[in-house]
């Protein structure tokens, strides 16, 4: 009997592939990760290697020409540049206003349709429409609405018996404009997060503040907006992420003008990148936008853990 169980473990030991097969079992979970991981190297930690390496050197548009190492001269620059000065305030003044505007009004719809829109899909879906076009549909849709001779804005101006506008072309409306198409694409994914943040909240809470006689606006600020905190700082990193990185509707409706009125980061990025040749400067912008949104997270993140 001891002879049989000795050969046949002799016999599991003499199998080819045995050793292959058990190393295989015991790391497989990797083996299945190893496509993402070097997929996710390749596409996001290698460029952004490469646009740091980029920042530190000055590169001339002659490809013949080497690479001058500068350190940290493009970054330097940041501080005396005036046109980064405007872009960056510019991209400020966008972000606040557009991502509190997005804000209000998602939150707002949400509390008005919170009680039948569950039972209206189709509302919902036409609601959802905004956010799921492209943005330069958005964009060229709100080029022909500002259009100054035939844009459908300035004939309703126009039978309203009120004086006709730029919008897009104006100084003073330019800025406007981009927020207000900017809002109406994304005011949707507010209300959309906010929805599904009042549809999760508990009912006893508010039952129970009822009989104490609380009023409606006593139940909002002391049960609605401390349970639905985790999905406003959620919906407004998200926002303010993507208000950073703002380029689509800057570049096809006013191009940063007038005046550089409407210039934001990523535009200026782009014109110091391909239309001064710079993209060592353009790298160290990148950066700084770059370091900018993961302080905010990190900030936004730290902020969600202290009210939890």
């Amino acid at each position: 009997m001891l002879k049989s169980a000795s050969d046949g473990t002799s016999t599991a030991q003499s199998q080819p592939g045995g050793g292959l097969e058990r190393w295989a079992e015991r790391h497989l979970r990797y083996l299945m990760l190893a496509p993402t991981v070097l997929i996710l190297l390749a596409l996001t930690i290698f460029p952004s290697l490469y646009m740091f390496y980029a920042a530190v050197h000055r590169i001339s548009p002659n490809p013949d020409l080497p690479w001058e190492f500068v350190g940290a001269g493009n970054f330097a620059r940041l501080l005396s540049d005036a046109q980064f000065h405007v872009a960056l305030r510019n991209t400020i003044v966008f972000t606040v206003v557009a991502v509190t505007a997005e804000f209000l009004l998602g939150l707002g719809l949400a509390l008005l349709l919170d009680k039948f829109i569950r039972r209206l899909t189709f509302l919902k879906t036409v609601l959802m429409i905004p956010m799921m076009l492209p943005p330069i549909a958005v964009a060229i849709t709100w080029k022909l609405i500002y259009e100054p001779q035939f844009g459908v804005l300035n004939e309703i101006m126009y039978r309203l018996g009120l004086p006709l506008q730029a919008w897009a072309g104006d100084v003073n409306l330019a800025m406007f404009s981009i927020i207000v198409a900017d809002v109406w694409q994304w005011t949707p994914f507010i209300f959309l997060l906010m929805l599904a943040g009042l549809a999760s909240l508990p009912v006893e809470p508010y039952e129970a503040a009822a009989l104490d006689g609380a009023s409606s606006w006593r139940q909002f600020w002391d049960l609605t907006i401390p349970f639905l905190k985790p999905v406003i700082a959620i919906a407004l990193l998200l926002r303010v992420m993507d208000a950073l990185r703002l380029f689509d509707l800057v570049f096809i409706l006013t191009g940063g003008g007038p005046a550089d009125r409407t210039k934001v980061l990523s535009l200026y990025i782009y014109q110091v990148a391909y239309r001064f040749a710079d993209p060592g400067y353009a790298a160290a912008i990148s950066l700084f936008v770059l370091f900018v949104t993961i302080v905010l997270s990190t900030w936004f993140m730290k902020r969600m853990r202290l009210a939890d």
